[in-house]
């Protein structure tokens, strides 16, 4: 029996490699609410995005909710929950989710997995 060693991973300079962290900014449009999502979605970032949205519908729920996510740089099947999650707790207060010119990866994603056309964008 042989045994073949792969060369050692290196990674490269984590400052060089690592994805921004998310930002979320939550400005008022007209009598909407927007929160403006800025950066990855995924497992160790939709947990903020999630507890935003429990925080703006805790105490005046708006009528409408807009997740701007066109500059969301990745998204995955955590992002997909999270914005299934979101919906579900701004309908259960009554309000509208929609979703703003969301990103080319979290359009193919949703269409990946035949939720394309489940979320009302403007």
């Amino acid at each position: 029996m042989s045994v073949h060693h792969a060369p050692c991973f290196q990674p490269a300079d984590a400052t060089t490699t690592r994805e921004p962290p998310l930002s979320l900014a939550v400005v008022r449009d007209g009598s909407a609410i927007v929160v403006e999502v800025t950066g990855p979605l995924d497992m160790d970032t939709v947990g903020r995005l999630v507890d935003v949205v429990d925080s703006l519908t805790a105490s005046q729920p708006p009528a409408v909710l807009v997740l701007d996510l066109s500059q969301v740089s990745f998204f995955c099947a955590a992002g997909v929950t999270a914005l299934l999650t979101a919906r579900r707790r701004v309908v259960a207060c009554g309000g509208t989710m929609l979703l703003r010119r969301p990103s080319r990866i979290t359009v193919a994603i949703l269409d990946m997995v035949g939720l394309g056309d489940e979320f009302t964008t403007d």
